[in-house]
């Protein structure tokens, strides 16, 4: 190891798992019930196996894609029968998943027998929660979806399921450190990074930007621009009807229209190019300019297009936070599916519950929940869509086969046609329009959090950075869980990549994002944490070596759920503005004799509502076709 890497502190010990060339190398790892992350066959006391806490690669982690990645690249598996007979098999424990068990619970028939699979070792899928222990004390963080958003207007389904879990999104304020960070001078700030801009910056005040804006490391040009943008009081499609208006935003992306349009140069489109990273997992280069008009990015000036902007009137639209994002309410479900797999019966107390993975997939269990179980083939008996399905999967070495009256779909719609013939080729082809955008949500202990009270900061965008966003993880204490209040107190930071190729159509970007992400080993993620803390929190007195406790990377390669038109290779950014008549999402989505599909695939919108509510269709759609 070099002296670089030592100061940095590469060779410290610290809350993870090694990796080398992304293949897994477990450095005390507990026991996997099935096998290990690295496919691995294990046997003996699975007791201690609690995933939360498992640090290094997650999301999808080493063991959980390559059996599907050989299913579509044509291996096939002879499978052993089980003899297990289910009323229900779902496949995928993600919240759309866990949520078509429930509802077929409480809905359809109390009393079936329900297996759920899920190639990952732990449920929740894209709701991951990332647990550190440090002196004796748990900090809990969300390793994907991060939070409730715009609850007052779910759909009644999704309200109802909430209510029924025991979510009420009306008492955030009880829990919400609201003005913890305020109290503290801390708020947005942007940092410019010398590679890209010259030198590095810290720049604070409105827009993340100095509060002086002479002081920022751009040209004198730039400055003036980027002051010209943030204000947004210039209208630049003078003149135009709202017909051309609308014309110019469904053609351009937003950094196409800022520099053809409001004359920006490259300096300001280099700023703003991973603004919408964050909430799109796309950059300014191929989001549509009327998707940033429609979500109040600036340039706009209050332009009215004639269309529906969703967010209008929506002041407090009923956000909710656990500290591990909607992993609560993953738990919440499984709770309620398997009594006794963890205590109590409240969205407080949740939070804190140990989960006995143990007892997930016991026999005398009305529902069942098999982890590390790669679905590798579904077909109806003798070919007849009325018949039961067999439904055939991969647990490390060994691949078996149960039966199901019914399926639900809560996987990838992608995945579907390379494992089931009884899909018909053009719906074939409407599920394999679905490319979901990878991104990787990296969780950071750090020792204390003086630094960025020290520099104010609550969050910060990093513009030409490898994480875009570092921020602190949601100040929430609820139950019996505390968040670290003081800044001489542990904390976790939260940062985000979103390894896309800027220049290429947003569907490219997706597949070969994807690819890079799977290329990228766990010690690449740890030095460019360690190299971007340090020189944005250094002037903090921050050190990475000496601060940093543990590091968690939840790497998603097949992340946000979007569909895609062939033929204008437009992405549904946002479904209820499609323009156009045919719509993949539901086309893909239509029953399949005894299988149907849920997920947010088949909604293309990558949303817990949506989750919800598809669960709830997919299942209703079920018993309108005759059981096997």
């Amino acid at each position: 190891m070099n002296s670089r890497d030592r100061r940095l502190g590469m060779d410290r010990e610290i809350s993870r798992r090694d990796f080398l060339n992304g293949v897994g190398v477990t450095v005390g790892a507990s026991l996997l019930p099935g096998c290990a992350g690295t496919g691995r066959q294990m046997l003996g006391d699975t007791s201690g196996y609690y995933p939360p806490a498992e640090t290094g690669m997650r999301g999808s982690h080493p063991g959980s894609f390559e059996t599907a990645h050989a299913t579509v690249q044509g291996q096939s598996w002879s499978a052993e029968d089980t003899g297990e007979h289910f009323d229900l098999v779902v496949v995928g424990a993600g919240i759309s998943g866990l949520t078509a068990a429930y509802i077929y619970h409480r809905d359809v028939n109390p009393n079936a027998r329900v297996l759920i699979l899920d190639n990952h070792d732990d449920f929740g899928g894209h709701a991951k929660r990332n647990e550190f222990t440090l002196d004796g004390r748990t900090f809990i963080g969300y390793g994907g979806t991060m939070l409730i958003e715009a609850a007052d207007s779910y759909p009644d389904i999704a309200k109802q399921v909430m209510r029924e879990l025991g979510i009420d999104h009306h008492r955030l304020n009880e829990y919400h450190h609201e003005d913890l960070f305020a109290s503290h001078g801390a708020g947005r700030v942007s940092f410019f990074d010398k590679e890209t801009f010259g030198r590095d910056f810290l720049a604070g005040g409105e827009h993340g930007l100095s509060d002086s804006i002479d002081d920022l490391p751009l040209s004198d040009s730039a400055r003036t621009e980027l002051a010209r943008l943030f204000a947004d009081e210039v209208d630049y499609l003078p003149g135009m009807t709202l017909a051309e208006r609308r014309e110019v935003l469904e053609t351009y992306s937003w950094s196409e229209y800022l520099k053809e349009y409001a004359d920006m140069g490259e300096e300001v489109l280099r700023f703003v190019q991973k603004w919408p990273e964050g909430v799109w997992a796309i950059g300014a280069d191929a989001l549509p300019a009327w998707m940033a008009w429609n979500v109040g990015y600036p340039g706009f000036a209050g332009m009215d297009l004639g269309l529906n902007d969703e967010s209008e009137g929506e002041e407090d639209n009923g956000r909710f936070y656990f500290p591990d994002g909607n992993a609560s309410v993953a738990r919440l479900l499984v709770r309620e599916l398997i009594p006794g797999v963890a205590p109590g019966n409240t969205m407080e107390d949740v939070v804190t519950a140990r989960f006995d993975y143990s007892a997930l997939d016991r026999p005398e269990n009305v529902t069942r929940i098999r982890l590390n179980s790669t679905v590798v083939g579904l077909r109806h008996q003798d070919g007849d869509l009325d018949a039961a399905v067999d439904v055939t999967y991969v647990n490390g070495s060994n691949s078996r086969t149960v039966r199901a009256n019914k399926v639900v779909w809560a996987g990838y719609h992608a995945m579907l046609p390379h494992i089931c013939p009884d899909v018909p080729q053009k719906q074939a082809a409407a599920l394999g329009s679905s490319v979901r955008a990878p991104l990787v949500y990296t969780n950071v202990l750090i020792r204390n959090w003086r630094s960025l009270a020290e520099l104010g900061i609550q969050r910060a965008y990093c513009p030409g950075s490898f994480f875009q966003g570092v921020m602190f993880t949601h100040p929430v204490s609820i139950g019996d869980y505390r968040f670290s209040v003081s800044p001489d107190e542990p904390v976790i930071l939260h940062m985000s990549h979103i390894p896309l190729s800027p220049g290429l159509p947003a569907p490219d970007q997706f597949r070969a994002g994807r690819q890079a992400l799977l290329a990228t080993s766990f010690e690449t993620f740890e030095r460019n944490v360690r190299v971007q803390l340090g020189r944005m929190l250094g002037p903090g007195g921050f050190d990475s070596a000496r601060d940093i406790a543990g590091i968690t990377v939840n790497r998603w390669p097949h992340g946000y759920a979007y569909s895609v038109d062939d033929d204008s290779g437009d992405v549904a950014w946002w479904p209820e503005l499609w323009q156009h008549a045919r719509r993949p999402w539901v086309d893909g989505r239509q029953r399949v004799g005894n299988i149907a599909f849920a997920g947010t695939d088949s909604a293309s919108n990558a949303m817990t509502e949506s989750a919800i509510e598809e669960a709830h269709r997919a299942v209703m759609s079920l018993e309108k076709a005759p059981a096997g």
